[in-house]
């Protein structure tokens, strides 16, 4: 089980808020307005914790790069 980090918390925020798949840069523009100091490599470390533990599920559209959503 990971910890609850600030930078967790955020990204966990930003997919119940933004109600669509989202790829790991719009996570990292939408969770950095509530920690400033994120960056990339804990956005995707944090994306591969949140698929492990179920929290999220990687939907993948030909052509794209793959985007994220609540698995509930």
């Amino acid at each position: 089980m990971e910890r609850s980090t600030r930078q967790r918390r955020a990204i966990r925020e930003t997919f119940l808020e933004a109600g669509r798949p989202l790829s790991p840069q719009e996570v990292l523009e939408l969770a950095k307005r509530k920690v400033p100091s994120l960056g990339l490599a804990t956005v995707y470390r944090t994306l591969k914790g949140l698929v492990e533990e179920g929290f999220l599920i990687p939907v993948v559209l030909p052509g794209e790069p793959p985007r994220y959503e609540p698995a509930g």
